[in-house]
């Protein structure tokens, strides 16, 4: 079974146990703090859990969508990087060869 399914599994159960609990999760990790006390039963408190849950999915699909923009950005930078590199190669190649043919020209001319 893998990390993320075993984290998946703890906190259904700390959720559904009906103690006092804070829940910090990020993509990387998750910090639980349980309290030697149980909810009280409010609707108000369900209602407040299953906000929380919507807004974490929420947030959890905007950095998705976030880094899949910034990969595709990262992955066209580097292509523009090549191409760079490609052109400033060509263009030294370029330059050096204008300057042997001037250099030729110049030794023509004034027969040096």
């Amino acid at each position: 079974m893998a990390a993320k399914d075993l984290c998946e599994n703890l906190l259904s159960k700390v959720k559904s146990s009906n103690l006092n609990f804070v829940v910090r999760e990020t993509p990387y990790s998750v910090c639980i703090k349980v309290r030697k006390s149980f909810v009280k039963a409010t609707n108000n408190h369900n209602n407040d859990l299953k906000i929380n849950d919507e807004i974490g999915n929420n947030l959890q699909n905007n950095y998705d969508k976030l880094k899949s923009r910034y990969d595709d950005l990262m992955n066209k930078y580097n292509d523009l990087v090549e191409e760079f590199e490609e052109m400033k190669t060509k263009m030294k190649k370029e330059n050096s060869e204008k300057n042997k043919l001037m250099d030729r020209m110049m030794k023509k001319k004034y027969k040096v």
